[in-house]
């Protein structure tokens, strides 16, 4: 009779420890995620259960943050408790891309623009140290 308690207490305590080696591996991957940190602080956890934004009436801010930053992490937490997360907004993304394309070219032809700028610097720089009209060629008295 002992034995078979002792077997069952094992068992179980068999069962939470592989189920902590999960819930730490689940919240490491958390921390990795910028500004969940005051999430995981402040959420009590125990052996074995992984702190869950989804349960009850939720984190919301840390559950846009899963989900703006690691969606299959925030689809498992959420089918977890019987809950899906948000669809993405196709066309917020397509902005954003787009506006981060802008920025680039922007970038690129503000680059370009001070590289002209620098030559022609020069360029009139040397004219004056020469004692050259940089506009006409003439020399200057």
């Amino acid at each position: 009779m002992t034995d078979l308690i002792d077997t069952k207490i094992d068992a179980a305590h068999r069962q939470a420890a592989e189920a902590e080696v999960e819930a730490k591996a689940v919240v490491e991957r958390m921390g990795r995620i910028p500004g969940l940190e005051r999430f995981l602080a402040s959420s009590r956890r125990e052996f074995g259960a992984i702190p869950n934004p989804y349960k009850g009436a939720g984190n919301l801010t840390a559950q846009a943050l899963l989900e703006l930053h690691d969606a299959p992490l925030a689809q498992f937490l959420a089918k977890q408790v019987g809950r899906g997360i948000s669809a993405p907004n196709y066309e917020a993304q397509a902005a954003a891309e787009a506006r981060q394309q802008q920025v680039e070219r922007m970038k690129a032809a503000t680059a370009e623009l001070q590289a002209t700028n620098a030559a022609h610097r020069q360029h009139l720089d040397r004219a004056f140290i020469v004692g050259v009209d940089p506009i006409s060629g003439n020399r200057r008295f």
